[in-house]
């Protein structure tokens, strides 16, 4: 039964409202009849303004609904309080079937985060004990992640990947409904692609596909300690031209949810053999830093192949000469 706070006035209403609910329900003869229908179902949600508090409240069968949309990937903040545990709580994604994302069965108080895709959502509050007119606040804030990826976000198919730049910062979100991006684009000259990583979650895996959408590397990217706020990180490959795609998804392991950034800096390249189209260049010893070491190994690699050596896959001429890398 919706009963929104407007002015004054309405102390006096929840006042006598109280007074009600302290009575046994057994008590009570009749039950308020409901008849203001909007709200009642999903089909009739009243929409729910952003950022805005909703007092309403909650009698024995009855069920309250909102909705709201969002324009692009955002982070949510569902906070919903009553006086008592008797109220139930449901969210849902009105673009993919109504399919349920969050649900709290009955409590007196939900907070909760999630990071959602794009679309419209519903929210139900219903009863869950025998109480008559019991008040509660409902208020769902958004902020949104940024996004500046060309399409409409449906990017999550390897065959509906969106079209990118190279040297251009890109801003996109794994949500919790939405845990997949994929990303193409083309090098016009064989070089060295930086993947300029940063983002918001614990962890991250990203792939790399080749031009006939083969797996060509892959890895995982997190914080480096548990301390970080965030990501950040940098990694290089020397690519043949070609067309290329790019996954960014949630870690397997553990999963995470939030905004990242990323750019794909381009520098042409020279001196260089490409394995396959794709050789490791950076952090060569897998030490987690990128210095004197990795570029003697490096020396040592190309002296190899000069004095007539030819193996071409770097990574694994490095296992066979100096043994397995240390985690």
């Amino acid at each position: 039964m919706k009963l929104n706070k407007i002015g004054g006035g309405i102390a006096v209403v929840l006042a006598a409202t109280l007074a009600v609910s302290a009575l046994p329900f057994s008590g009570i003869t009749a039950v308020a009849a409901d008849n203001d229908l909007t709200g009642n179902t999903m089909l009739t949600a009243d929409e729910l303004k952003l950022g805005k508090v909703v007092s309403s409240d909650i009698i024995r069968g009855d069920s309250d609904w909102y909705s709201y949309t969002l324009v692009e990937p955002s982070k949510v903040n569902l906070v919903c309080q009553g006086s008592q545990e008797i109220f139930g709580l449901a969210l849902y994604d009105g673009a993919s079937d109504n399919a349920l994302l969050y649900s709290q069965p009955q409590s007196k108080s939900v907070v909760n985060t999630l990071y959602l895709k794009a679309g419209t959502y519903y929210v139900n509050v219903y009863s869950a004990k025998d109480y008559y007119a019991t008040p509660y606040d409902l208020k769902v804030s958004a902020t949104p992640c940024g996004l500046n990826v060309p399409g409409d976000g449906s990017n999550n198919a390897i065959g509906d990947a969106a079209e990118i730049e190279l040297e251009t910062k890109y801003n996109a979100q794994i949500s919790n409904n939405d845990d997949i991006d994929y990303f193409t684009f083309n090098l016009a000259k064989e070089g060295r692609v930086t993947f300029d990583f940063a983002g918001e979650l614990g962890a991250v895996d990203w792939a790399l596909y080749d031009n006939q959408d083969d797996l060509a590397k892959h890895g995982t990217y997190q914080k480096k300690d548990e301390k970080d706020s965030k990501i950040t990180v940098k990694n290089s490959l020397v690519l043949k031209e070609g067309k290329y795609t790019l996954a960014v998804s949630k870690n397997d392991k553990a999963p995470s949810y939030g905004p990242y950034s990323f750019t794909l800096n381009y520098l042409e390249k020279y001196n260089d053999t490409a394995a396959n189209g794709v050789i490791a260049f950076g952090d060569i010893n897998h030490d987690g830093k990128i210095d004197a070491k990795d570029a003697s190994a490096t020396l040592s690699y190309y002296a190899y192949l000069s004095t007539g050596g030819t193996e071409t896959d770097m990574n694994q001429w490095f296992v066979d000469t100096f043994g397995p890398f240390e985690k």
